[in-house]
């Protein structure tokens, strides 16, 4: 009988961009023509954020970026060198080969063969897809349903499987029964609600090599990714220690999943999702997110949030904040590589709560920004903030003064009615111009009075359908003028 392949060395998985052009790739090809290629150009921004992941490790071993001793110096000569070793790629692909295979049977790519036989039945390939439905969640981009799935491209089952392995939520799973244990629970995916930044150098190659985190805690135990490992974990047991590279990079996996494919391997019928292990796995401080400190004093992932735009946050990547957030610490690596000043910022975003609600996901990249960081323009960076407050506290004022406005016209206390909404909306939409321009500018001191423009051409925007009215004309009034005062309640910090 002949066993389903798909083999992610050599099978064009991977979209990548140069210019104008797009093409697939596999990723013997990936690397060995990364210094060619511009950049990574997979659409859906959670495999993305985990597949740079992926491929970071896999930088790391092709070029000994895994050796703590004399770091930074291998680092700059993979830089000046410019291409990937061709008998590094060779030799270490060719040790690996059979466990980049999406369908192995012993060993199939990031998977559990064990739940063929640990679960009862299958979760359903629309359980794999996040922008599917499955069973009573809400429709996306298409109306699929489980009782006619439709089978999903082998490539875009491979981006779910690495999307579900990082993001997946936590909460009721399929159930799956090991040592007599039956259970039907998951904890979250390590990288589930948050934000996840990576530097962007001119070509993937230098995105690849800039975006290796620096040397971190180890362990005794081996660092391994999970294709290098012989044996599969034990979900029962305690889960392998959080080193570096590899664990901090591919390790902390809440989800066993396995693919169900067609006969000929080119796409994936059915899956199983479900939970790996039972013990939390270590502790490990994500090199590509903004931490940030909460009221009660303990750190946290910046979340996403699809109604907030980048550039609200770029404050946080120039510098840490004591008592407020500190910056992703691949900015500390990714900053000495930018002798040209042309060197951006990605953000992956999957808003999204802590259990089974996906709401939307989303993707921007800043211009060049690392120019500003505080240890080189320690005035740009706290402008930024000064910025990012400024902004903040008129768009939290307009909300608060256009519900008390609507509240106070109509004489209704429990409406917030119209208004702050479609204030809200022309406000942000312009206010990020505002923010580039001041930067560029060095003008951060008249931010306030900028954004208090912004704000009264908002209020009038969002109210010039009932501005003539007499009981709605006093309420706007009083709206301009506590804008102008700064002294309403609810103004923000």
């Amino acid at each position: 009988m002949t066993v389903a392949s798909y083999n992610l060395l050599t099978e064009p998985w991977l979209p990548v961009r140069k210019g104008s052009d797009t093409w697939s790739v596999g990723l013997r090809e990936l690397f060995a023509s990364a210094h060619e290629i511009e950049d990574l150009a997979v659409p859906v921004p959670p495999a993305a954020s985990g597949l740079w992941r992926i491929l970071y490790a896999i930088t790391a071993r092709l070029t000994d970026l895994d050796e703590e001793p004399g770091w930074l110096e291998r680092q700059d000569g993979c830089l000046r060198r410019g291409h990937f070793d061709p008998q590094k790629i060779d030799g270490y692909f060719a040790e690996f080969s059979e466990a980049f295979d999406l369908f192995q049977p012993q060993r199939p790519w990031l998977q559990d063969p064990r739940l063929r036989t640990q679960c009862p039945k299958p979760s359903g390939v629309n359980k794999l897809v996040f922008d599917r439905p499955a069973g009573n969640t809400q429709v996306w981009f298409g109306h699929y349903t489980d009782g006619d799935p439709v089978p999903v491209p082998a490539a875009q089952a491979a981006w779910y499987l690495v999307a579900q392995l990082y993001y997946g939520a936590s909460g009721r799973c399929t159930s799956r029964e090991v040592d007599g244990q039956k259970l039907a629970n998951s904890n979250a995916g390590p990288l589930r609600t948050a934000m996840s930044y990576h530097p962007v150098g001119r070509s993937l190659f230098e995105s690849l090599i800039i975006g290796v985190p620096k040397p971190h805690t180890r362990s005794d135990e081996a660092d391994l990714c999970p294709w290098e490992r012989t044996e599969l974990p034990d979900p029962l047991g305690a889960p392998h220690p959080i080193t570096w590279p590899a664990g901090v990079l591919t390790g902390g996996f809440q989800h066993a999943i396995l693919l169900v494919p067609t006969a000929d391997g080119q796409a994936v019928t059915d899956a199983y999702v479900t939970w790996a292990s039972r013990q939390p796995s270590g502790e490990s401080r994500d090199p590509y997110v903004v931490r940030k400190l909460s009221k009660q004093g303990n750190w946290y992932k910046l979340h996403a949030d699809g109604a907030r735009s980048l550039w609200r946050d770029v404050y946080a990547l120039l510098a840490d904040r004591e008592g407020s957030h500190q910056r992703p610490e691949i900015i500390n690596s990714a900053k000495d590589h930018d002798e040209d000043g042309q060197q951006r910022i990605r953000a992956y975003g999957f808003d999204q709560d802590g259990q089974a609600k996906d709401r939307q996901w989303f993707t921007s990249i800043t211009p060049p920004v690392l120019r500003w960081l505080a240890e080189h323009d320690e005035d740009a960076a706290w402008g930024a903030y000064d910025l990012h407050e400024a902004a903040e506290r008129v768009g939290n004022s307009l909300v608060y003064l256009l519900k008390k406005a609507w509240q106070q016209a109509t004489e209704v206390e429990d409406r917030n009615g119209p208004w702050a909404a479609k204030a809200e909306t022309y406000y942000w939409a312009r206010a990020e111009a505002i923010f580039w321009q001041h930067m560029r500018d060095r003008t951060w001191q008249d931010a306030k009075k900028t954004y208090k423009v912004l704000g009264h051409e908002a209020i009038d925007w969002a109210t010039s359908g009932e501005s003539h009215r007499q009981r709605f004309a006093a309420a706007i009034h009083t709206a301009h003028r506590r804008l102008a005062s700064n002294r309403q309640k609810g103004e923000g910090s």
